[in-house]
């Protein structure tokens, strides 16, 4: 069962994203171990090869938000899909990160929960991993 007590720093994405509440992280076949987690632990060739996460170790950075050219023109496309597709606005992530991570973390919890079963809600198909409530 997929549930969480609090969401570790180490599980938001460079861009900004909650890997907590990712497809490929709540996957039940070959789950991946997180976007910060080390690329010879990462199952997708995406993660492995993403350009944010390796213009972040370039420049000594955990996250794109730490970054004073934030939100470049990577981060701004990737947020417009994540707006378009998944109502998630990873440069409002940064943002909120930036200034208080731990209220954000908690924040995140609070928005992937579901509030029927404290299943995790995965944000690419808004529905709950657990009980597969759909979520609006």
């Amino acid at each position: 069962m997929q549930m969480i007590d609090s969401i570790p720093e180490t599980m938001i994405a460079p861009c900004g994203v909650n890997c907590i509440a990712c497809s490929a992280y709540l996957s039940d076949k070959n789950p991946c171990a997180g976007c910060c987690a080390p690329n010879e632990m990462s199952t997708l060739k995406s993660c492995r090869n993403c350009v944010k996460k390796r213009c972040c170790l370039e420049k000594s950075l955990q996250w794109c938000f730490q970054c004073e050219k934030f939100p470049c023109t990577k981060i701004k496309d990737l947020n417009r899909r994540y707006m378009q597709n998944y109502d998630v606005n990873i440069v409002q992530n940064g943002l909120d990160a930036r200034k208080d991570m731990q209220v954000f973390l908690k924040e995140q919890k609070e928005r992937f929960i579901c509030n029927l079963c404290v299943g995790i809600i995965n944000q690419h198909h808004k529905i709950c991993s657990e009980c597969g409530k759909p979520i609006d």
